[in-house]
């Protein structure tokens, strides 16, 4: 009976082993540090914030041009009609989440800061090895340093609430 007990315990704990596996994404510290020192001394310019802790989504290399064309096109009008900074701030992470799970996504993030002080947080969908279409998940440094601190907290929640619409941008 003990040892029934044993070989069940141990089965339920190998089952369960991959639902319990890390969700967060991993900024490789030395790669970045000088885009991470341009980001909190407020400094204007271009950077790329690497990242891993993703796997690429089987099947073709590069996302279909039109699909995320028509994505791209509804995306930020789609962002701003939700009528609060955290809900806007939600779909630009659960975008990113569904993206990944779906569609060659470039492993870096790009952030801009112009000489005015507007800045942009975005990632880019791929359609071909040089190209690809850019998303804007945040454009204020509150919203950034949320967005970075959800990515790569290892038990943030993937909110599916926000899917249905996200797969509309995508739909024919």
């Amino acid at each position: 009976m003990i040892t029934m007990r044993w070989i069940l315990l141990l089965c339920v704990s190998l089952i369960s082993l991959p639902l319990l596996a890390k969700t967060g994404i991993s900024f490789n510290t030395e790669q970045n540090k000088l885009c991470w020192r341009m980001i909190e001394q407020k400094a204007p310019g271009h950077c790329r914030l690497h990242f891993s802790g993703v796997s690429a989504p089987a099947g073709n290399q590069f996302a279909d041009r039109e699909q995320v064309s028509r994505a791209f096109s509804d995306y930020l009008s789609v962002r701003k009609d939700f009528p609060t900074s955290f809900q806007q701030l939600e779909f630009a992470l659960q975008f990113f989440y569904y993206s990944l799970e779906r569609f060659p996504v470039r492993d870096s993030l790009n952030f801009i800061r112009s000489n005015d002080g507007t800045i942009q947080l975005s990632m880019s969908i791929r359609t071909s090895n040089t190209g690809g279409y850019s998303f804007v998940l945040a454009d204020s440094d509150a919203q950034i340093r949320q967005i970075m601190a959800t990515l790569q907290n290892d038990n943030a929640a993937k909110a599916s609430n926000y899917h249905r619409t996200i797969a509309k941008l995508f739909a024919d």
